[in-house]
């Protein structure tokens, strides 16, 4: 990290701690803080799209966008001098409390600290130079979810993607919540590698989001016990798995020192019984969007429980914007402020709501339909039992309890306790639980397994009411203390085992080969040698050196990729093997999709080879006298078919 990148980091905690103070809710100034990262991302990121999308993408946007940034919030820093003044002032006094004091800063500063030990870790490891000079995989995220978040940002630091389309099938509407690797690609122009965004983006959102999540569980059901274990309850979910395949599996065959060398995931089988993975390594980590919507759910939630019993109605506005907001970020973020923010809206009935009502749906609604796929495909079916039936489960009624119970563990009982014992909550937040109806009665996706999305924000929301119930059962002492022990450990530990073969660094698979040095080659010559906004039929396996390093646009990324955006990948598969076959009508697919350049490397020649091709298939037979190579190098050529496009069109 270079001396830009880190004033970049600071500038950004600065802007979105001043944000917060146009708002009334009071708040300790780690708060502040806290909640100050993920509000400064949305900020320097919103105004930083737009002035690259007006005058270009480069270093002279990123600091300009910044400087505006910081302009203003520097009025809210100068809104109320005498309240800053305060704050720190408490802020001092508290940190010379014990940490076992109720007011003490220490708590949420080692939650903080001890976050970013885990998240440098584990972002470091993502991704490391091999020694040809290609790249490894530190994770199956990284392997997996990150390629395609490579892609996304890589099209915007080298692609010239404005107005956004989806780079990974050229012609799409961008039907995905891209703010957070747009951020990512925020950090090339200030000297970070596109791989080196990544994980600099991550683990900085990271690092906040433990402590931003204790402070507003705290702010929620007033307990700090009761905050801090529903921290690690949300944190190292991942069902029950672990009770028996590690503790009477894994730990009685190798013993103690398997804890170094972990042979699977507990959380998550390959999409088999276990389809809610942990919240670190199944959502926070991979699905990179959630750092931000997790965050910005909680905090606006926070500050709107925190105001109903006041009459201002700047927190309103604030948060109302902040959710109209979301779709860019994280649009299932958007969904759940809505439906939290107008139930509350119908309960209180007051005019003060539609500060919030009136921006997050003015905002957010063009912005979700702008997200729509063009091509009008659709995954919505009712499905009764979500998961039952489609995998090794089957369709009675105690399996689709032991579907919850080795998912969820006791999580959900544990609310519903919660529910009854402090009825003041659960009018309130009893839409929560429509967060577990929608995946057990409909499937509104493209794939199945994105109903996990909706139960996730309820274990999101429903941990500050576990956490509230088992810091009840540790007051009461005794047996009830020792039970609440027993159900923290089944809660926690899958989710935690997993975080720690993530942290591990070569448990398992991983490090995984990722990129060699041909591939890293061909893509950087890519990046510098071809238009930003030139178009690549490439091998659409799950990495490639044209979208994970040049940032280039692909006529088509995996299918499953594609399909879970509604995207016909079916058609584009089609007509990358009839380029690649030299079959009939290659030319008319060239033009078709504006294709500037074909690329033959080794996934061309793998996943693109026909399958009744004699053995000495060789499209580098047909296209070396076809069109001019502009690259030749390590088993890479690059040919240039602009004459194609140009005579097509």
């Amino acid at each position: 990290m270079n001396l830009l990148v880190a004033a970049f980091l600071v500038a950004i905690v600065v802007v979105g701690a001043g944000i917060t103070m146009f708002v009334d809710t009071p708040l300790r100034f780690e708060e502040r803080l806290l909640a100050g990262v993920v509000i400064g991302v949305v900020t320097v990121s919103t105004i930083g799209f737009l002035v690259a999308w007006a005058g270009g993408m480069g270093r002279g946007a990123i600091v300009s966008a910044t400087l505006m940034s910081l302009g203003v919030a520097g009025f809210g820093w100068r809104r109320d001098t005498d309240r800053l003044r305060a704050e720190l002032a408490d802020l001092a006094r508290r940190s010379r409390l014990g940490p076992r004091h109720v007011d003490s800063v220490w708590p949420v500063a080692l939650l903080t600290l001890f976050s970013a030990v885990v998240s440098i870790r584990i972002a470091r490891l993502a991704y490391a130079t091999t020694p040809d000079g290609g790249i490894a995989a530190g994770h199956l995220s990284t392997f997996g979810d990150w390629s395609t978040h490579l892609a996304y940002a890589g099209s915007f630091a080298y692609g010239d993607n404005f107005p956004p389309e989806l780079p990974t099938a050229v012609g799409e509407r961008f039907a995905y919540h891209f703010g957070v690797d747009w951020f990512a690609a925020m950090f090339v122009p200030l000297g970070s590698s596109l791989p080196g965004g990544l994980q600099i983006s991550t683990a900085f959102l990271a690092i906040a989001f433990p402590g931003t999540m204790f402070c507003a569980t705290w702010r929620l059901v007033g307990r700090r016990l009761a905050a801090m274990l529903g921290v690690f309850v949300f944190l190292a979910s991942g069902g029950t798995a672990a009770l028996y395949r590690f503790l009477f599996e894994d730990l009685l065959d190798g013993g103690v020192g398997i804890i170094g060398d972990l042979p699977r995931t507990y959380a998550f089988d390959g999409f088999d019984r276990n389809w809610v993975d942990n919240a670190v390594t199944g959502f926070l980590y991979p699905q990179r969007p959630t750092m931000v919507g997790f965050a910005i759910v909680l905090v606006g939630l926070s500050w709107l429980w925190q105001e109903r019993t006041s009459t201002g109605h700047r927190a309103h506005l604030v948060v109302g914007v902040a959710t109209g907001l979301m779709p860019v970020f994280h649009v299932f973020a958007f969904g759940v402020l809505v439906v939290m923010g107008c139930w509350w809206a119908v309960l209180e009935r007051t005019r003060r709501w539609w500060w919030f009502v009136a921006p997050a749906l003015l905002i957010g609604l063009p912005l979700v339909l702008a997200q729509l796929p063009e091509n009008g495909a659709d995954g919505r079916e009712w499905h009764l039992g979500w998961m039952l039936g489609l995998s090794s489960w089957q369709r009675n009624p105690g399996d689709f309890v032991g579907f919850w119970l080795l998912n969820t563990g006791l999580f959900i009982p544990l609310v519903a306790v919660a529910f009854l014992r402090w009825r003041s909550f659960a009018i309130r937040w009893l839409p929560i639980f429509g967060l577990l109806l929608v995946p057990n009665v409909a499937i509104l996706h493209f794939w199945p397994g994105n109903n996990a999305k909706y139960v996730i924000f309820f274990l999101l929301l429903g941990a500050p009411f576990v956490g509230l119930v088992l810091a009840d059962w540790i007051d009461r002492r005794g047996i009830m203390a020792v039970g609440a022990g027993l159900v923290f450990v089944s809660l926690t530990l899958s989710g935690g085992l997993d975080i720690w073969q993530a942290a591990d660094g070569d448990a398992g698979a991983y490090p995984a080969p990722y990129l060699t040095g041909d591939d890293v080659l061909v893509g950087e010559w890519i990046r510098d040698h071809t238009p930003p906004r030139a178009v690549f039929a490439a091998a659409n396996g799950n990495t490639h050196p044209v979208r994970a390093i040049a940032g280039r646009r692909v006529v088509s990324d995996s299918a499953g990729r594609l399909n879970d955006l509604g995207v016909d990948w079916v058609t584009r598969e089609t007509a990358l093997r009839t380029i690649y076959g030299v079959n009939e009508g290659f030319d008319t697919e060239i033009a078709r999709y504006g294709i500037d350049f074909v690329v033959l490397g080794p996934e061309e020649r793998l996943l693109m080879r026909p399958a009744d091709a004699p053995d000495d298939w060789d499209p580098a037979v047909f296209w070396d006298a076809a069109a001019p190579i502009v690259y030749d190098v390590g088993g890479y050529k690059v040919y240039d078919v602009r004459a194609y496009k140009e005579a097509g069109s």
